[in-house]
């Protein structure tokens, strides 16, 4: 064999070493299966989304993989497999060889027991298969005792992933910044945003893409996140501000208008009821410095509002 050819040969087997021992950025995620619960949803589909951004092979559980949802995240490259939180059969068949879980389950439809028992399947499935990070999302107000019925459910859900024998995180983010597309209409058309607190309170948002990163950020960290449970947000602000923020973006003012307690209960769930007055009486603190050490450059509402093309509507 002449110089040439050995030297060529030599470059192929260092190629082919590097390779083997997962050389490049995402060689290692490409490996790992992780399934994401509510993948269609609004928190799930932000971790699916980054997950898949980082190299990592995604599954996602849903009722119906034929849905229009369920079919644009197959056209990304996200694996859509049919799952029921109540049917364990199909929650031991979505989580084979996976290595990590990301849980998320809603209290509106089967109400909090229904939440409570449908987290318990699915970590306790987590556990069946050997998931090697079980990630559940959780509410900013869990651990607080706050007697609220959708915050009591979480707690006790997190008290049940903590003995489960699965290797977990926990994460609690506050109010999507995404729920403010319910207030574009009346911001746009009539110059008012409303809501039941006054306008000077403060309180904490995060925009769903930045509980995806934390999330990949808690799976490509394995070491540092097992055991790891983390109150996230992105911005705390007013209602006040968040009006002003309207304002810039649409072009023009926006006015903040607290709608009255009375009037307010007169239409709303007993659940928003609940939830809204332990708000009023129990403002939150979120260590917002130690967060943007941590995760540089998390979105503000105006953030949001720039991506989500308030500005061009």
């Amino acid at each position: 064999m002449g110089y040439f050819t050995l030297s060529k040969f030599v470059f192929l087997l260092f190629i082919v070493g590097l390779s083997s021992i997962g050389y490049g950025q995402n060689s290692t995620q490409a490996t790992r299966i992780i399934l994401v619960t509510g993948a269609t949803g609004t928190q799930g589909g932000a971790v699916a989304r980054e997950l898949l951004s980082r190299g990592y092979k995604v599954r996602g559980l849903t009722r119906n993989p034929n849905s229009e949802s369920s079919l644009k995240l197959t056209a990304l490259g996200i694996q859509m497999v049919q799952g029921n939180f109540d049917d364990s059969g199909s929650l031991d068949a979505a989580l084979e060889g996976a290595y990590g879980a990301f849980s998320v389950q809603q209290y509106r439809g089967v109400g909090v027991e229904g939440e409570i028992r449908q987290s318990r399947a699915f970590a306790d499935a987590a556990k069946r298969a050997g998931v090697e990070h079980f990630i559940y999302t959780s509410v900013l107000y869990a651990r607080l005792g706050t007697g609220v019925p959708q915050f009591e459910s979480k707690r006790q859900i997190e008290d049940y992933v903590r003995v489960s024998g699965v290797p977990y995180s926990i994460v609690r983010p506050p109010s999507f910044m995404s729920n403010l597309e319910a207030a574009w209409e009346a911001a746009a058309n009539e110059g008012i945003y409303s809501a039941v607190f006054p306008a000077s309170m403060a309180r904490h948002h995060i925009a769903p893409e930045d509980i995806g990163r934390i999330v990949a950020d808690a799976f490509d960290n394995k070491e540092v996140w097992i055991g790891r449970e983390l109150d996230i947000a992105g911005q705390q602000i007013s209602y006040d501000d968040i009006a002003i923020a309207m304002s810039r973006q649409i072009g023009k003012p926006v006015v903040y208008e607290q709608i009255p307690w009375e009037e307010y209960i007169s239409t709303a769930t007993s659940t928003a009821i609940a939830r809204d007055a332990w708000y009023l009486a129990n403002p939150v603190q979120v260590d917002m410095n130690a967060l943007e050490q941590e995760f540089p450059g998390l979105r503000t509402i105006e953030d949001y509002l720039i991506s989500a093309g308030w500005s061009e509507r």
